[in-house]
């Protein structure tokens, strides 16, 4: 539950997640965390994510205290489809830096599910 409220901590009360696929307006609270817990315990017990990285690409400025950071992560799993796999995808964050970071929208390139399956994920 440690790892659920510095994530949920790193975005605004309300953002927006938005792929080639999906959008949505989410309010970080009780059922964003417990879906937050629920999702992780799936993608380890029937995935087996044993693996997650994150490099930063670009930070760019875009307005005071506003910031546009293009990042990569990684994903390594031991249980996928096709025996152990790792996926890789680009996801583009609008962060606050006013106090402590907050994430206030992503972009993710690429359909989430959709590279899963490419890389034989699921």
């Amino acid at each position: 539950e440690g790892d659920t409220d510095t994530i949920a901590a790193a975005y605004a009360p309300t953002y927006i997640e938005t792929s080639p696929e999906t959008f949505a307006a989410w309010k970080v609270d009780e059922h964003y965390r417990k879906a937050l817990i629920e999702r992780h315990a799936v993608m380890q017990q029937q995935l087996g994510l044993d693996g997650l990285d994150v490099d930063v690409l670009t930070v760019e400025e875009v307005a005071p205290l506003h910031y546009m950071v293009k990042a990569r992560w990684k994903m390594t799993f031991t249980k996928a489809r096709t025996g152990p796999a790792t996926s890789i995808f680009d996801i583009t964050y609008m962060v606050k830096m006013a106090g402590a970071p907050q994430i206030l929208a992503y972009i993710s390139h690429e359909s989430e599910e959709a590279v899963l399956r490419r890389d034989g994920v699921i």
